[in-house]
């Protein structure tokens, strides 16, 4: 009977950590993404514009390089810090979770300041 729990730990884990790569994965191509916004951005952005034009362009920059900074966060390699530690892979989950959110709202945010530039 002892085989069971540990099976069952064994089996959460493995899907925790699957969880946990997928986000690093997630995580990877927003940074992609975000420097391929942050580029079009500054390509967009002439003196030669009109102020409002201007500041949404701003504005969009400001939320985008916001966003870089939970992205980032969300892939340090904690993981390794209690490695095969369920509470600690649930936290991380969740904490990667919200960071990621957190990022997806400030590229939502950032994009709809661009919109109103273009």
């Amino acid at each position: 009977m002892q085989t069971k729990p540990d099976t069952d730990t064994e089996g959460k884990l493995s899907f925790i950590a699957l969880r946990l790569q997928e986000l690093n994965n997630t995580a990877s191509q927003i940074l992609i993404f975000l420097s391929f916004a942050i580029v079009a951005g500054v390509t967009f952005l002439t003196p030669a514009m009109d102020l409002s034009r201007r500041t949404a362009v701003h504005l969009a920059l400001r939320w985008w390089i916001g966003a870089i900074f939970p992205t980032v966060i969300g892939i340090i390699p904690l993981k390794e810090v209690r490695d095969k530690d369920l509470a600690w892979y649930r936290f991380l989950l969740r904490m990667r979770l919200l960071l990621m959110w957190s990022a997806i709202i400030c590229i939502f945010i950032g994009a709809i300041q661009f919109f109103k530039a273009v």
